[in-house]
């Protein structure tokens, strides 16, 4: 594995991040619970093999349960929670914590939002969650519609300023609201983004991510093999066990026929060069800038195993410019 500089913060951290977002779960096709047993190995085998960079969110609940968010707290929280008990005895110094503010995380007003109310009780609790003094990356998770610039800027500062969080940064903010933060005064500006960006869906190229790497930003980067269709999971039979059983949206919208020669064009160079398909995907966005950092969402160890190869795959730039001309958008 190797490390560089997340962006101007200067914390080294690994090539690849690994994501809690999607969990190991159960096995179930109904309604899919977290196997909190394989969620931990899992964790920590990422960190066995050099990952020392994870994210994870307060609302986050490790499996697809978007049908039962409406009122339902219960599980709100539970990735952070079963992050904290994996690196539980770790030395805290050896890893790096992302976790991320705006959604609504209980049934009452202020439970949800920008404004500072919710963050200062935000961050608290998704510290004891993770069994943290300190998280090292906070991010608001969306803009929310309501709370000024300004306002929750100054309390990210605060969060600073009294220890909680080293640096925050924003995701999923359109590059005219970054550069709105950007040009606030006399306080300390947002670090990094984390945006999703990948061969099939290269919309921030131009924009957000364009912007961080002109301002120095780190750039945290989501579905990068866009749902597991960019690791030709799609191309086979084996279905099954895809997120498409409870979101027919993530992966239908790329399985164009136009996309199909895409990726049967990506599995030949692949093959050249002796990786997977998502191996190349991954390595793909490395080369891509100087801090731009993949998060990955294993669920299986041998899936974990073979992604994190991406980090010694130094592709040439005759081989990015193909990609980039394959996969033109």
């Amino acid at each position: 594995m190797n490390y560089r500089a997340f962006g101007k913060t200067g914390i080294k951290v690994s090539d690849l991040i690994l994501g809690t977002w999607y969990l190991p779960n159960s096995g179930t096709n109904v309604k899919p619970q977290v196997d909190r047993e394989r969620s931990i190995k899992l964790i920590k085998k990422a960190y066995d093999l050099g990952i020392n960079f994870f994210d994870t969110a307060d609302v986050y609940r490790g499996v697809y349960d978007r049908d039962n968010m409406p009122g339902n707290f219960e599980t709100v929280g539970l990735a952070e929670r079963i992050l904290g008990e994996a690196l539980n005895g770790y030395e805290r110094e050896s890893f790096v914590i992302s976790t991320k503010v705006m959604g609504r995380t209980g049934p009452l007003q202020n439970d949800l939002g920008l404004n500072r109310k919710h963050i200062r009780s935000a961050i608290q609790k998704s510290l004891e969650r993770l069994k943290l003094d300190y998280v090292d990356l906070y991010l608001m998770h969306a803009p929310d519609g309501v709370t000024g610039v300004h306002e929750s800027a100054r309390t990210m500062n605060f969060l600073i300023n009294d220890g909680s969080i080293l640096h925050y940064g924003l995701s999923n903010f359109e590059s005219h609201d970054l550069t709105e933060y950007l040009s606030l005064r006399y306080l300390e500006k947002p670090s990094f983004i984390q945006d999703k960006f990948n061969l099939l869906e290269r919309y921030q190229e131009k924009r957000n991510i364009e912007v961080a790497e002109r301002n120095s930003m780190a750039s945290m980067i989501y579905s990068p093999l866009a749902q597991g269709v960019l690791a030709g999971r799609y191309l086979a039979h084996d279905k099954d066990k895809s997120r498409t059983i409870y979101e027919k949206n993530f992966s239908t919208n790329n399985l164009t026929q136009q996309n199909l020669e895409k990726l049967q064009k990506l599995g030949e160079i692949a093959k050249e060069l002796g990786v997977s398909m998502s191996v190349v995907s991954l390595a793909w966005l490395i080369a891509k800038g100087k801090a731009i950092f993949p998060i990955i969402g294993s669920t299986r160890m041998e899936q974990l195993e073979e992604n994190v190869k991406a980090s010694d795959l130094h592709l040439k730039k005759d081989v990015v410019d193909e990609l980039d001309m394959v996969f033109t958008f």
